[in-house]
C-alpha cells in the first residue's frame, strides 16, 4: 500500500511540474466588487466583465493606454451575463492601466497595472 501511495504522490508531482512548465510568464488579473467582476488576460489581450446582481446597474472597465484614458468597456447584458473584449494589437506591449466600475454611483476597485 505504502508504495502505491508513493508512486502516485511522484506521478502527481511529475504531473504537476509539467503543468507548471507550460505555464507563460504573464498573468491575469482580476478584480471583483459589490454587483461586479472583471479581469485582464495578457496572454489574450482580453479583458472580461460580469454582472452578478439583478439591480438595474451595469458593470464597466475604465483603462488607460500609457496614461491615456480609453473608450469605456460596458457589459449591458444584464444580471449573470458576461462580455469578454479584445483589445487591438496596436496596443500590445504597452503600459496598461484598468479598473472595473459600476454605473450608478456602484463604486469602482483601485487601479491595477501590467502590460497590454
Amino acid at each position: 500500500m505504502r508504495r502505491i501511495m508513493r508512486n502516485s504522490v511522484v506521478s502527481v508531482a511529475i504531473a504537476a511540474a509539467a503543468v507548471v512548465g507550460l505555464a507563460t510568464t504573464a498573468s491575469a488579473q482580476n478584480y471583483v466588487i459589490t454587483g461586479a467582476y472583471g479581469y485582464y488576460d495578457p496572454n489574450k489581450h482580453m479583458f472580461g466583465i460580469g454582472d452578478t446582481e439583478a439591480d438595474g446597474q451595469y458593470p464597466y472597465v475604465q483603462w488607460k493606454i500609457n496614461g491615456v484614458s480609453q473608450g469605456d468597456l460596458v457589459n449591458y447584458n444584464g444580471n449573470g451575463s458576461w462580455r469578454d473584449v479584445t483589445i487591438s494589437s496596436g496596443k500590445w506591449g504597452q503600459s496598461l492601466a484598468w479598473r472595473i466600475c459600476r454605473s450608478g454611483g456602484g463604486g469602482c476597485s483601485p487601479w491595477l497595472y501590467e502590460t497590454a
